[in-house]
């Protein structure tokens, strides 16, 4: 009968220390796993070290009135340079350009040009719309913004097809948004959203609000994919 109880209590101690290693380990891995800055940053070394990656740019809740960067789409690389299509919108009305930014320069080729021209990048500031090979740069360009995201949280997980995405939340300051968004206000906030693969640590998309405009508060969401893939960008 002693030598029951006596492995009886050895058993309970053994499960007890098991499921303490166990929730030790669980406790560690929920850590690890659900701190947004360390994703964030994990993030931004993937994209940081990618040869190149495909951006799509999409404006909502843009102003009427003004010049604003509506839409764009192009492969960036660090060379850095830049290869696709910008539409900006001046007074209401959409001008799409096909441009390449390559050797610190700009050329766009306009609705009513025949050929490339070359932007000077104030010009391109003026119409609210980035000098586009610096997209990937990592101190001024997209990934520059996701370290310094302050009130980082982790809203949850989506499925989008058999990918699970982890959203991280929180707010970026216009100064850190002033290389791809020229007319952000430096003093403002803007509340952001990143859905991330975590298994690949790649940036899928990205959601930032906030006062780009006079008079409007408006969004750009932006999606990542085609990681790494070799593209050559020369001069047109």
């Amino acid at each position: 009968m002693k030598r029951l109880v006596a492995f009886g209590a050895a058993l309970a101690l053994s499960a007890s220390l098991v499921g303490c290693s166990d929730n030790n380990k669980d406790d560690a891995a929920a850590k690890t796993g659900d701190d947004p800055v360390a994703l964030l940053t994990e993030v931004k070394k993937t994209i940081d070290e990618a040869a190149s990656v495909h951006l799509v740019i999409t404006g909502r809740d843009l102003p009427s009135s003004g010049q604003v960067l509506a839409s764009g789409d192009g492969v960036a690389t660090h060379a850095p340079a830049f290869k696709g299509k910008l539409t900006v919108r001046a007074a209401g009305s959409p001008i799409d350009a096909e441009v390449v930014a390559v050797g610190s320069k700009v050329y766009a080729k306009l609705p009513f040009t025949s050929k490339f021209l070359e932007l000077p990048p104030s010009q391109l500031a003026g119409l609210g719309a980035p000098d586009p090979a610096i997209l990937l740069d990592p101190a001024k360009g997209l990934t520059a913004v996701l370290p310094t995201l302050k009130d980082a949280k982790i809203k949850g997980e989506t499925r989008d097809g058999s990918k699970v995405l982890t959203e991280v939340t929180g707010s970026v300051e216009g100064k850190t948004l002033q290389g791809i968004f020229p007319k952000a206000p430096a003093d403002q906030s803007f509340p952001s959203s990143f859905k991330i693969d975590k298994d690949t640590k790649q940036l899928v998309s990205a959601t930032i609000t906030g006062p780009y405009y006079d008079g409007a508060t408006s969004s750009y969401d932006i999606t990542f994919d085609k990681y790494g893939e070799q593209v050559e960008i020369t001069k047109p």
